[in-house]
């Protein structure tokens, strides 16, 4: 129970209330993945061991293995001897160590298939040991996915696996988006077959996942069938939309996400923007309406669930990934293309993935959505960040050998609701979205392409555009800290808030580095330890430390305002803090007309924090918010209002 109750802090951020003694335990390799399993758990279930077979208990004392079910038709099947209940001493000679025990599997599994494709159980009670042979894939070259043959033959068995009579109709056409990622005509042909006769869908759950390999087929063919069942599909977005956006099933159910689910709706927008460049007729409304709803997330925060501000925290569920590729699609699509904001967007919704993986399997309904991704978005980064990317990948491969199933499909290691054929089909895009072989992954424009312009300032003022760069913020003398060297070990989110909220009270030059960072959940945990709060990965707060008055002032007039804004958020947590002053910086702010929108959302809710006597004056100034065309701006008015609503000397022009 003590070992429990200290992972469930650790992984909320709560480093500080961890002894000293004990926190060896979560270095390296215990740590990388937040959902590893702990010594202290009396049973952890891993339902697959690959393309084995079969899955495994671990029991107490750590790890005990035991076998909990045997898949029909798998190679642990064909042994015949081996059944559920029997304990594993040993496979290729090997116990689990003190490691997390699903990389250590992973490691057996990649060296038998890098070799003879044998597999030794030894068995409790048994003599001889029990033989699986798996079949011999060779190892991942170092440059895996690409110019890998252990990769192309992961590949060409999913593809194989949809391509079976049956198989090809998962999901909407999810499958379809892996088929046509390969890149291989025949696999292009089954794909031709099912979007000229794809039904179109009504739930923007359908409209996304199966739009978008509707589009992307049609710009490889140009089949004049695939384009009119594009056109009705996006005729059923447009029924479907509210308020900019999408709810997951069609109907705006104010009750849930106030009307949206951008878990459905953001690769909506993404197939919105593939049928513009397929040539479709998209109502103006519509379009525009939802690429400035969506384009606004990137950057500031994470896509969020519903229609709210971006959200804060290291867990997305892949809405992060989803809204990197809704941005390079619009990047594909408007003639500037990788001079666009939207490739800047794209990139810094891509990133996330590094920042955000040791967070593993985290989010509604179990997280593996989120795997889905936070995978292939990374992808996108394949060549502008080789080192974060080669990373990445090379840490979570035992995730994805460990997902792969007998039969050539995959399903999801630990991903809940998700860990299924029908949505693991997704999972390999990992291997496939860096071939470039899909317009959203960077493919070139096809002769059926038609590039359309896009607004090239889509929301707020130039400042908002730092808010979409990839570099990290320059410091009095104007040097930037190099990220590039950054890994998952020592720099992405577990790593770093167990490093930040450590027992040591960080230094001021310590805080202003991680102000400083690309990363904006960084950014934001940093300017809370500037009042003196550990601020966890999903909101949780906590005391942790004293307010240092100075660097508060300091960020509050910073240059960038990626960390004024990270400065006026926190502020918003701790209103105590507020003075004078800082009250004043916060109205200068309002009234500064190039001054970022997402700044001024943080501002205009800190005025809300002041005194009648302090807001009346700023009336007139806040008034015309009211008619801002930014709802979020409307909204931090009605806030920054509150304290004189019915206040004599000015509640009559409020009203």
């Amino acid at each position: 129970m003590k070992q429990a109750i200290l992972s469930l802090l650790v992984a909320l951020g709560v480093q500080s209330f961890v002894p000293a003694a004990e926190k060896s335990f979560y270095k390296e390799p215990h740590g990388l993945f937040s959902t590893r399993p702990g010594e202290a758990k009396s049973l952890t279930n891993i339902k697959r061991f690959g393309p084995v077979g079969l899955g495994i208990d671990l029991l107490q004392p750590a790890f005990v293995m035991r076998i909990s079910h045997i898949e029909a038709g798998s190679p642990a099947a064909a042994t015949g001897k081996l059944k559920a209940g029997q304990i594993i001493e040993t496979i290729n000679g090997q116990e689990l160590a003190d490691i997390d025990p699903r990389i250590q599997l992973g490691q057996i599994l990649a060296a038998a298939e890098a070799g003879d494709g044998v597999l030794k159980f030894s068995i409790k009670g048994e003599a001889n040991p029990v033989i699986v042979k798996v079949p011999v894939l060779g190892a991942y070259s170092k440059t895996w996915p690409l110019d890998c043959p252990k990769s192309d033959r992961i590949v060409r068995g999913v593809a194989d696996y949809l391509s079976r009579p049956g198989s090809t109709e998962g999901l909407g056409g999810i499958g379809m988006l892996f088929l046509l990622s390969t890149g291989e005509d025949k696999d292009l042909e089954v794909v031709r077959k099912w979007a000229r006769k794809a039904p179109a869908h009504r739930y923007p759950w359908y409209i996304g996942y199966g739009g978008i390999p509707l589009a992307e087929c049609y710009l490889r063919t140009g089949d004049p069938q695939i384009l009119a069942n594009v056109q009705k599909w996006v005729d059923n977005a447009a029924r479907s939309q509210h308020n900019d956006a999408w709810a997951g099933r069609g109907s705006a159910l104010t009750s849930y996400g106030s009307g949206h689910l951008n878990a459905a709706g953001t690769h909506v927008v993404t197939f919105l923007m593939l049928a513009r460049e397929c040539g479709a007729k998209v109502p103006d409304h519509m379009f525009n309406g939802a690429l400035r709803h969506f384009f606004r997330y990137a950057g500031r925060g994470n896509n969020p669930y519903g229609d709210n501000r971006p959200e804060v925290g290291f867990v997305d569920n892949g809405k992060n990934g989803k809204l990197a590729f809704a941005m390079a699609a619009a990047a594909a699509l408007t003639p500037e293309g990788e001079n666009s904001l939207y490739a800047r967007a794209r990139d810094v919704c891509a990133i996330q993935s590094f920042y955000t993986t040791t967070f593993m399997l985290h989010g509604h309904t179990g997280g593996g959505i989120g795997e889905i991704w936070r995978s292939a978005a990374m992808g996108l980064l394949h060549d502008k960040k080789p080192s974060q990317y080669r990373d990445f990948m090379d840490s979570r491969k035992w995730h994805y050998d460990l997902s792969r199933r007998f039969d050539g499909s995959f399903c999801i290691l630990g991903g809940s609701g998700y860990d299924k054929e029908l949505w693991g089909v997704a999972y390999p895009l990992t291997y496939t979205i860096p071939r470039k072989t899909l317009r959203i992954a960077g493919a070139p424009r096809t002769k059926f392409s038609r590039p359309y312009q896009l607004p090239r300032q889509p929301w707020g003022t130039k400042a908002d555009n730092a808010f979409l760069s990839f570099e990290a913020v320059a410091d009095k003398q104007g040097k930037k800290q190099d990220l590039s060297g950054e890994t998952l070990a020592e720099d992405s989110s577990l790593a770093f808030i167990r490093r930040f909220h450590g027992s040591r009270q960080p230094t001021d030059d310590e805080i202003r580095r991680y102000v400083h960072h690309q990363e904006h959940n960084v950014r934001n945990i940093a300017a809370f330890k500037t009042l003196g709060i550990n601020s966890g990965y999903i909101g949780w707060r906590a005391a942790g430390g004293k307010v240092r008055k100075e660097l508060v002032m300091e960020f509050l007039r910073h240059k960038d305002p990626r960390v004024r804004r990270a400065m006026f958020g926190a502020i918003l947590s701790k209103p105590d803090v507020m003075t004078p002053e800082i009250f004043d910086l916060a109205a200068r702010a309002v009234k500064d007309p190039e001054e970022s929108w997402w700044v001024k959302d943080a501002a205009l809710q800190l005025i809300g924090r002041g005194s009648a006597d302090q807001v009346v004056p700023l009336v007139d100034l806040l008034l015309p918010y009211l008619k801002h065309e930014e709802d979020w701006l409307k909204n931090a008015t009605l806030t920054a209002l509150t304290p004189v609503a019915a206040d004599e000397r000015c509640y009559r022009r409020v009203l």
